[in-house]
């Protein structure tokens, strides 16, 4: 809005001065110089803020990783310097405003979900983690190492050739009780005791892990979920854990289009539409390219 305006500034202000448009009583509405300025100000200092709400609103890329450092880069922003003390007092709820509502989403927190900070990590273009402290950028990585080699044993016991998963195939047959779902039956904790493949498997994904947060970050403007598909074989854990945190969307936009497009599907004219119809005729607009 701001934008337009100082755009049509000159044709406004003649607008407003012509006395055959603008009646004597209503020259109030003329804008002064100093009022001009301070929405030339105004403008620059909102525009970081309207270049990442629309980025993080876009679904056809990965989004919910660039959300931490994109608060960080417009918490920096709120640092340029204005003349104008209007903007300075702006400049400085908003900064508060960010570090408030995105607290949770940019800080690491032992008891949280961390969902940003994770998909953050596994992206290869913020795998240096410099939004984070050195403290906490360790414990996301010995978290993501847990992760991984959970995900590793997932897919060690869904092999049938496995010998992990004929083992688990066999325990299948013998229920088991609600604490030994909780504390581990004592079965579990002899065969990994016995199993030299499960410290075989720690090693695989700590050296994973080494590995790719030892490697550089790839530009900005890469894909990394192409980046994960070209490198899967390389970092086989990881890649697991990476597919199911990337593919979350930073915002709710996304689904607001879906619900607007199903809005438009079922219309007035079209309210005989069986839900099954309805899921076709969406998925169909949705995926038409």
């Amino acid at each position: 809005m701001i934008k337009r305006l100082l755009e049509q500034r000159w044709p406004v202000t003649a607008t407003l001065s012509d006395p055959e448009v603008t009646k004597a009583a209503k020259h109030y509405l003329d804008m002064r110089a100093d009022q001009w300025s301070i929405l030339g100000d105004l403008h620059q200092a909102l525009d970081p803020f309207e270049q990442a709400t629309v980025f993080l609103s876009g679904e056809a890329y990965v989004t919910v990783s660039v959300l931490p450092p994109l608060v960080k880069g417009l918490q920096k922003s709120t640092q340029k310097v204005f003349e104008s003390a209007p903007i300075a007092t702006f400049q400085t709820a908003a900064a508060a405003e960010i570090a408030s509502r995105w607290k949770v989403e940019t800080t690491y927190d032992e008891d949280g979900k961390n969902v940003c900070i994770f998909a953050a990590a596994l992206d290869p273009r913020f795998r240096k983690l410099k939004f984070l402290s050195t403290d906490d950028i360790l414990k996301v990585k010995i978290k993501l190492q847990t992760l991984a080699l959970d995900a590793r044993q997932v897919r060690v016991r869904q092999e049938p050739d496995s010998p992990s998963g004929q083992l688990d195939h066999s325990r299948g047959q013998k229920p088991k009780s609600v604490l030994d779902t909780l504390l581990g039956s004592d079965e579990e904790e002899e065969m990994e005791d016995d199993d030299p493949a499960h410290d075989q498997r720690e090693d695989a994904v700590r050296n994973e892990v080494l590995l790719y947060f030892g490697g550089k970050a790839i530009p900005k403007d890469t894909n990394p979920l192409q980046w994960w598909k070209e490198n899967e074989t390389k970092f086989p854990s990881l890649a697991v854990v990476a597919r199911s945190y990337l593919a979350a969307p930073a915002t709710s936009t996304p689904s607001e289009r879906l619900f607007s497009a199903a809005g438009n599907i079922v219309s007035k004219k079209r309210a005989s539409l069986t839900k099954e119809h309805v899921d076709m005729l969406t998925f169909l607009h949705s995926n038409s390219k």
